[in-house]
């Protein structure tokens, strides 16, 4: 239990400081380059995250799994892995003139030229991190991520300047993957994983072909509303969807980006020792919603001044877009957690069944919703694929975990407790400000804070299992505790 705290640590901390990287990054980004400019970038990242998901046929969690792992294992993985991306690469470079012509946008070609020539430099490394992983060393992937963050976030700013528009994107990939592959072969030469090998390769085809299945599907899905905006509005409509969805996510990415690269081998550790997997689940959804709903809260209340301080004003008709998917982002809470424990019991193929009814379904009310509504309407339209997605993930994991809805019901009333306690007091600020949503910066400022006061009364008042993981890491709130005691 103790490693796993310490990796937790360590990932929490370089998720916060690559969720830095992305800020200042997007936030410079967003006012050196015009909506349309970054939409061509958006609709090319889109496209190639369908691509991608091809790769994970042979995917990195198979090792992560895997009860007994050896080199053949290993070398199969890489072979798979870079067969896969130069099947990629090529089929991207070759379709990049259809797809410039479908997207009337002539930018692409050059933008998948550069990205096809990113794949292989990721690649290299993909599965060096996964057995980083696998040994719960993430010191190392920290150094690594941070690295390659880093250096991309300052390479995509100075080319931005330098006048590269949305080649920036491509180039500055291409620079910090590059100083990310460097560090980790640096770290871990295991270079005897380039030795080309197919031995075991048949565990590996029947664990990634239900992944790479719902790896697709999961793509496509989330691709789709940017595709679509991209064709049928306009680049610039699929850029403020983009920014919609990533401002949306940030507390996603706070809260359960750090947390979640520990929990699938923590889970499979667990798993492999043969011990039940029903009170850590519920016990990370009590922790996790503790953060995540009222960040979302206030984030919904406070998307007008967040929207400002972060893009800039000529990203203002993102923030109703924002409340919105805000809201609709609350029923998400279990997502990260549900793919690392079906894993771990080797439930995969039940994940493929649930993203066979849930993508399509969702993808179908979506496309209507974009094709007849436009932007505002695929963001009303989240309100509901993501709880109808929710509630049959949900279903999967209790059933496989042997939870009721009592169970769930009981490790979340607390933190929806805490969430209403944060929300409370911003949204009494905006009443007594008299301007509405649109807030200064200086009143967002004050609004936040007593958001952070209202969760912490909300903590203590409902004696939250988060407050006594924060009293534990927290020597002066320890000190406290005993001489309160």
């Amino acid at each position: 239990m103790l490693s796993v705290k310490r990796a937790l640590l360590m990932s929490v901390g370089e998720r916060y400081v690559l969720l830095v990287m992305n800020f200042i990054s997007a936030a410079f980004i967003s006012r050196i380059l015009t909506p349309q400019e970054i939409g061509v970038s958006v609709i090319g990242m889109a496209i190639l995250a369908i691509a991608l998901s091809i790769r994970e046929f042979s995917s990195s969690s198979f090792l992560i799994q895997r009860k007994e792992l050896s080199r053949e294992d290993i070398r199969g993985a890489f072979t798979v892995t870079f067969i896969l991306t130069g099947s990629i690469a090529a089929a991207l470079v070759a379709a990049s003139p259809f797809l410039a012509s479908f997207y009337n946008e002539p930018n692409l070609v050059p933008y998948f030229r550069v990205i096809s020539v990113c794949l292989f430099v990721d690649a290299s490394f993909t599965l060096i991190t996964a057995l980083l992983r696998r040994e719960m060393r993430f010191g190392k992937i920290a150094a690594i991520d941070i690295a390659g963050a880093v250096t991309n976030c300052a390479a995509t700013i100075g080319l931005a300047l330098a006048g590269f528009s949305y080649m920036s994107f491509a180039w500055a990939w291409l620079i910090g993957s590059g100083i990310a592959a460097g560090l980790a072969f640096a770290l871990c030469p295991h270079f005897w994983m380039f030795r080309p090998s197919l031995a075991n390769w048949r565990g590996m085809i029947s664990f990634g072909g239900y992944n790479g299945a719902i790896a697709i599907l999961f793509r496509m899905f989330d691709a789709l509303p940017l595709l679509l905006l991209g064709r049928f509005v306009s680049p610039n409509a699929a850029a403020l969807f983009s920014r919609t969805l990533w401002i949306g996510q940030i507390p996603d990415k706070l809260v359960i980006g750090g947390a979640i690269a520990v929990v699938l081998p923590a889970f499979s550790a667990e798993a492999r020792q043969g011990r039940d997997l029903k009170r850590p689940y519920l016990s990370a959804l009590s922790l996790i919603t503790a953060l995540h709903w009222p960040a979302l809260l206030v984030l919904s209340v406070l998307a007008y001044p967040t929207v400002d301080i972060v893009l800039g004003h000529q990203w203002t008709e993102v923030a109703p877009l924002v409340q919105i998917v805000a809201i609709a982002l609350l029923f998400s809470f279990s997502f990260e957690l549900n793919y690392p424990v079906m894993v771990a019991m080797g439930a995969i193929r039940d994940l493929f069944i649930r993203a066979l009814i849930v993508f399509p379904f969702s993808g179908i009310l979506l496309s209507l919703a974009i094709v007849f509504g436009g932007l505002q309407a695929a963001a009303w339209c989240l309100l509901m694929t993501v709880p109808f997605q929710a509630y049959l993930a949900l279903s999967f994991v209790r059933r496989r975990l042997g939870l009721s809805r009592r169970d769930i019901a009981a490790a979340l009333w607390k933190s929806a407790v805490v969430a209403f306690a944060s929300a409370v007091p911003p949204l009494a600020a905006i009443g007594v400000s008299g301007s509405g949503f649109y807030l200064s910066t200086m009143e967002a400022i004050i609004a936040g804070c007593l958001a952070l006061g209202g969760w912490a009364a909300g903590l203590i008042i409902t004696r939250h299992p988060l407050l006594n993981e924060i009293i534990k890491i927290s020597p002066a709130l320890r000190r406290a505790r005993v001489s309160v005691g």
